[in-house]
């Protein structure tokens, strides 16, 4: 097996759990760096997980060179902000739906991506059911 892709998670809420549950059946995926505005549930989301770094912001995860994409589990009002940032520090992006909260945001996050040359996803599971 090659290298494994190397996971951020910015936003430890609830998705973010079930995130790190799927990506766990992942085998060439690892969840390194975790980020919270709160460094205490940054640090116990890792210590529950076991992943290896826990930041108390989300740019100080930007800034880890360990990280080679972002998933972003923000309230959606945040989404295109982390993504705007995390896509300026030439992250990958998988972002929890909605993208963005209106064409301009999304819009502005596409030409974000191609602008840095990083990938750019919204997190829609269904669109890669083998039904639909």
């Amino acid at each position: 097996m090659g290298q494994k892709i190397r996971w951020g998670i910015i936003g430890l809420g609830n998705i973010a759990h079930n995130f790190v549950k799927d990506l766990a059946m992942v085998n060439d995926a690892e969840i390194i760096a975790v980020a919270s505005r709160n460094i205490e549930k940054a640090n116990q989301f890792a210590s529950q997980y076991h992943v290896k770094q826990a930041f108390g912001s989300y740019e100080s995860l930007l800034q880890c060179e360990e990280v080679d994409v972002v998933y972003i589990a923000t309230p959606h009002t945040f989404h295109v902000s982390v993504a705007l940032m995390a896509m300026n520090y030439k992250k990958n992006v998988l972002c929890e739906k909605p993208l963005g909260v209106n064409k301009d945001e999304v819009e502005r996050m596409i030409a974000c991506a191609r602008e840095n040359k990083v990938f750019l996803m919204e997190a829609l599971w269904s669109r890669f059911n083998p039904a639909i």
